[in-house]
């Protein structure tokens, strides 16, 4: 094959292009493999952020409140990635008919507060995973001596039936420590912020905590006298999306179908009646 310079390319002319294809391709490799590692990469590391790991050790907190006493009580400690250390103490089970509240302390590594949804939080902490809920739009602001804690009302899919729940999120004053859990009633009943505040209220350390600033806080807090109390949030607009919520009369039947009243006749006449 020859290479004129009369209507065709020179050897030359091919080389080039041929060398320009070349680093085209290479280059185009060397971006893709780049991309493929740092997804790996940037997976890892969240795996990283979101690992969780056991710790042999009791929680160095209870509560003494006359709420839970008698329940059997569960506890364990979790080391979760960016959330950092978190205590847990079970008072009953949110599984079973009866009362339960559940208090997880969270001691972030980097003081950091999480300001998402109770639900992503819960999530997070590898809490109420298997546990289908639902929080509503009614809030309440209640007061301890530790500080202030922001409660949902939140139900609880229990076996078929709605257990009518509270959960909640401390707002210290101080980022080194947080409170987060629920609360549910076991007669069927809303449960009472109030007492749940009183409750919470009641909370005690059993030993120093690994937090120096954490230990020193809640320690402080001790000393003052009991104080808790609650109140209803007046909240003219539910900046989250929820779909709504049925009336505490439907919950033990989540899925039921709406029937027109027995003998009703729905004619088209009937109907425009009806709007008129």
């Amino acid at each position: 094959m020859s290479f004129g310079n009369t209507g065709g390319i020179s050897r030359d002319q091919f080389t080039a292009a041929a060398s320009v294809a070349g680093s085209l391709i290479r280059y185009s490799f060397y971006t893709i493999g780049a991309v493929v590692l740092g997804g790996i990469g940037l997976f890892m590391m969240w795996v990283w952020g979101h690992r969780v790991t056991t710790v042999d050790s009791p929680p160095a907190f209870t509560i003494n409140a006359k709420a839970v006493s008698g329940l059997p009580v569960q506890s364990s400690i979790l080391k979760v990635g960016q959330l950092g250390r978190v205590e847990i103490m079970h008072f009953g089970a949110i599984h079973n008919r009866e009362t339960d509240l559940t208090a997880a302390l969270f001691m972030p590594p980097n003081g950091t507060v999480p300001v998402d949804r109770l639900s992503a939080n819960f999530h997070d902490a590898n809490l109420l995973r298997n546990v289908r809920h639902i929080m509503t739009s009614t809030y309440h602001d209640l007061e301890t001596r530790f500080g202030s804690i922001r409660a949902v009302e939140m139900r609880a899919d229990i076996d078929g039936r709605w257990k009518q729940c509270l959960a909640y999120r401390s707002r210290f004053d101080h980022p080194s420590v947080y409170l987060m859990g629920w609360y549910c009633d076991g007669t069927g009943n809303k449960p009472s912020p109030h007492q749940l505040a009183c409750t919470l209220d009641k909370l005690t350390l059993t030993r120093d905590l690994p937090s120096r600033e954490a230990n020193e806080f809640i320690r402080g807090r001790m000393a003052r006298s009991a104080n808790c109390s609650a109140d209803s949030v007046s909240q003219t607009t539910d900046t989250s999306y929820r779909r709504g919520v049925s009336p505490p009369s439907r919950w033990s039947q989540p899925n039921s179908k709406r029937r027109c009243p027995t003998g009703t006749d729905l004619t088209h006449r009937h109907l425009l009646r009806e709007i008129r």
